[in-house]
């Protein structure tokens, strides 16, 4: 796994170069699994739900020639034999194929998951170069090996599966219709089924090999490595940096909102929390500004700037600071002792107004 710049890939992937990787549609994702799941469902299909099956055929059959024997068989009676034929078998085969669909699905689904690959033509995949590469790669090996694998267990699971039925074949012509149909899927149901098992066994490893060889191919050399830890870093700091902006301009409207509060609940040192109310366009006092020790002073400083009345009361304070944010309506368990506390304020207010009135 040597690079062009002289560096090898021995760097286990990173979570990031795994996400993306997923993003792109590279999963270690068997398609042996799938197919197993598939045989095994037509195996059970054949030795279990095949009987009802086959049972309602040949009574619509039965009946269909039974009332023909009866009446002129023309061509709409055909035609109406026919239909009814078709009716009787087209539910069965559609519950099978939807079936397996669904457990198509599942056996892909089980292995990596929900994954939405993007539609892209790569140039490279074009390349006959590329393409004899990828034959002679690793990849193209284990396919060819599964390829081999698999006709050799068909082959030997059928022949087995033959074999001990030769007599059985041979006077098979004996048995009558329904007999013959009975015993012939019954003999499939039993191969379907030894093919799956064996395929189960190739599946197993195939899943294993696809994520041995998923983790070898996003393998990173050291200097992809540091590059994207200059990325993620760089992306951090930038993220950083924004979310520090934005609480500073965060914190400078919140300071400009001090100025028009009614008064600022101190605790008196760790907390500070501004209020403002106005009767004609609020229901409920509204917290304004709020911070905790070196905010807090920030908050008490712009206060007296600006005549501000300050109220030590820790309780209320300290509830207020940490059950109510910015903006928002004090709750209304907290009405009380805020209306105490305004109540105080436009007192204070009053009795500075009254002497010079």
């Amino acid at each position: 796994m040597a690079e062009a710049g002289g560096q090898e890939r021995t760097e286990a992937p990173t979570v990031k170069r795994r996400e993306d990787a997923r993003k792109e549609g590279q999963v270690a994702m068997s398609r042996e699994v799938p197919s197993a799941a598939l045989l095994g469902m037509f195996a059970l299909y054949f030795l279990v739900a095949l009987d009802p099956t086959i049972v309602a055929v040949e009574n619509f059959w039965i009946f269909s020639f039974e009332h023909a024997a009866t009446t002129e068989l023309t061509i709409e009676q055909s035609t109406r034999i026919f239909r009814g034929t078709v009716f009787v078998i087209l539910p069965v085969v559609a519950g099978l194929f939807g079936l397996a669909v669904i457990v198509g699905l599942l056996a892909s689904v089980m292995q990596v998951g929900f994954v939405i690959t993007p539609l892209k033509l790569h140039g490279e995949r074009l390349n006959p170069i590329n393409g004899v590469k990828r034959i002679f790669s690793a990849q193209g090996a284990a396919e060819l090996f599964k390829s081999l694998f698999k006709m050799t267990v068909i082959g030997y699971v059928t022949y087995i599966s033959l074999d001990s039925e030769v007599m059985t074949l041979l006077t098979l012509s004996r048995l009558p219709p329904p007999g013959i149909v009975h015993y012939s899927f019954g003999l499939l149901g039993t191969l379907f089924a030894r093919v799956a098992l064996a395929l189960v066994v190739l599946a197993i490893f195939d899943l294993l090999f696809q994520r041995w060889n998923l983790e070898q191919r996003l393998k990173m050399t050291r200097q992809e490595l540091k590059d994207e830890l200059k990325q993620t870093e760089g992306d951090a700091q930038l993220r950083a940096r924004v979310r520090q902006v934005q609480r500073e301009m965060s914190r400078a409207r919140m300071m400009q909102n001090v100025p028009k509060a009614d008064v600022v609940v101190t605790n008196p040192t760790h907390y500070a929390v501004a209020l403002m109310y106005d009767r004609e366009a609020m229901t409920a006092p509204h917290m304004v500004a709020k911070g905790a020790d070196f905010l807090a002073h920030r908050i008490r400083e712009i206060a007296l700037e600006n005549d501000v009345t300050l109220i030590e009361n820790p309780f209320v304070a300290r509830e207020l600071y940490h059950n109510v944010e910015i903006g928002e309506e004090i709750p209304e368990k907290f009405f009380r002792a805020v209306a105490e506390i305004l109540a105080y304020v436009y007192r204070l207010k009053g009795q500075a107004v009254a002497p010079s009135a």
